[in-house]
């Protein structure tokens, strides 16, 4: 029987609550909230916003604490961009620097997650997305006064983009209070556009010709920016929300866009009575969760946004920096725990010939010699095992001193880099780092390696070649010997 997966959706309008085992629907049901408890996804109440969730919950009888939570997209940025193929602990400070240079708000005020797509031309393709800390950090915080943890968090953006098979779509959600529009691209949604109606009260064929306008501008604005993968008029676009329930605007709008226009559709078996189109943020955490994509192409779907900090303490063998020296480790321990669990079988095994044994000796005098003999062969294996476990901490220990020795000098290399010249290759052997790049001039490469020594975390540095390239730029390969 497949576990219940318990969904809630917030924005700043209502509260959306669906249950499904990954296969049908079980339990819907919405909150309205009042003007001012929510606002811009900043919860302004969360007292009350974090009542109203358990009304809901106790309404349909729900016990689950774990929940997967959606929002609105409003004011959550989202960006594909391209690094260098680095290591795994130089990735991350590659990704947070070109996140400080794209985004348009502070790296200090967003949450920043991202995940890796694929890589073209020597480059790594990543989706990255930035939560304002105060709209994830207000939320947490209603969801803890209503008793609830998140396991995992998504934008309404990439939920509905989930949703949709094809990898080159647009897709276009609208409520009472906002509208979403997603061009999806080769399974990347971008660009995404979250906007906000001037008045929820405005006259519906108002709000059709605003998200009309506005669907025109981000394809014409797409088109320019990507003429090898324009959206061609045959490509549809999937509605859902208000718009999928009006047949006839929908018909308004493709003769306006002059391309199909048809409903969002849901993989999940839904019951009588229920207008799916209010919850389809819902069903993209539902087949999150249970990873049915309804064969989304959508390459990020596994993405996470829940900051780091709101998640469990994850079991991480990261601190170790050299995956080589994590497997010896490893290797080590484990023939320690068999060594030890052996040794436990038979000092088990002697106990219980032990009593018999003392029995015997009353009796038989002439085979205590024998008995004593054996029990000092047994005390005799244990010394041996302690022996061996003082080495193996011996050498885990200089397996530490190594990965940090490393780590400081892949440290002082990246965080010395400067703009003008590029790391091609990094190698780390036997206490001898050696780096491949290239640079704008011999003169950068000579500041760069000048900077390292100067760190004296390397006892020399030697320039083994050096090449004019295309352009203005050199090629250089050094080679550092640490322990300066």
């Amino acid at each position: 029987m497949a576990k219940d997966v318990v969904t809630l959706y917030i924005d700043d309008a209502s509260i959306r609550l669906l249950v499904s085992d990954g296969t049908r629907i079980k339990k819907w049901d919405d909150v309205p909230l009042e003007a001012g408890m929510v606002n811009q996804l900043v919860v302004q109440k969360p007292d009350e916003v974090a009542a109203k969730i358990k009304e809901l919950f106790k309404a349909q009888k729900i016990n689950s604490k774990k929940v997967n939570l959606g929002v609105s997209g409003t004011r959550c940025l989202s960006r594909p961009i391209s690094v260098p193929q680095l290591p795994k602990d130089m990735l991350e400070e590659a990704v947070r620097r070109e996140a400080k240079r794209v985004l348009p708000v502070s790296p200090e005020q967003v949450y920043l997650t991202w995940k890796s797509s694929s890589t073209s031309e020597g480059k790594l393709q990543v989706f990255m997305v930035a939560t304002p800390r105060n709209i994830a950090d207000s939320l947490f915080k209603t969801l803890q006064l209503a008793g609830l943890k998140p396991e995992l968090m998504d934008a309404k953006p990439m939920l509905l983009a989930r949703l949709v098979k094809e990898t080159m779509a647009i897709i276009v959600d609208v409520q009472p209070t906002e509208f979403d529009i997603i061009i999806k691209n080769d399974g990347i949604p971008q660009p995404v556009r979250t906007i906000s109606f001037p008045d929820k009260k405005i006259p519906w064929q108002n709000k059709l010709s605003m998200v009309q306008n506005e669907i025109s501008r981000t394809i014409d604005f797409y088109n320019n920016e990507n003429k090898q993968t324009p959206l061609v008029p045959m490509i549809p676009v999937f509605v859902s929300g208000e718009l999928a329930g009006e047949e006839s605007q929908s018909q308004d709008l493709s003769q306006a866009l002059e391309r199909p226009v048809v409903p969002l559709t849901s993989p999940l078996d839904s019951p009588d009575g229920l207008n799916l189109n209010r919850y389809m943020a819902n069903v993209g955490l539902v087949l999150k969760n249970t990873r049915r994509a309804n064969g989304s192409s959508l390459s990020i779907s596994n993405l996470n946004i829940l900051p780091t900090v709101y998640q469990p303490e994850p079991i991480s063998l990261t601190r170790i920096a050299i995956v080589p020296s994590a497997i010896i480790a490893g290797t080590i321990l484990l023939l320690l725990m068999l060594l030890i669990r052996t040794a436990s079988i038979d000092i088990s095994e002697t106990r219980s010939q032990l009593t018999p044994t003392i029995q015997l000796l009353q009796q038989k005098l002439s085979e205590r010699h024998q008995s004593i003999e054996t029990i000092a062969g047994f005390e005799q294996n244990m010394n041996n095992i302690e022996i061996l476990r003082g080495n193996i901490a011996a050498a885990l220990t200089h397996l530490e001193m190594q990965s940090e020795q490393m780590n400081g000098d892949l440290a002082v290399t990246i965080n010395t880099l400067p703009d003008t010249v590029n790391l091609i290759k990094i190698s780390h052997a036997n206490s001898v780092l050696t780096l491949t790049g290239t640079a704008t001039s011999e003169e950068e490469v000579l500041s760069y390696l000048s900077e390292l020594d100067a760190s004296e975390r390397f006892s020399s540095i030697k320039i083994t070649s050096m090449s004019r390239i295309s352009g203005q730029s050199v090629e250089f390969n050094a080679v550092l010997n640490a322990g300066g």
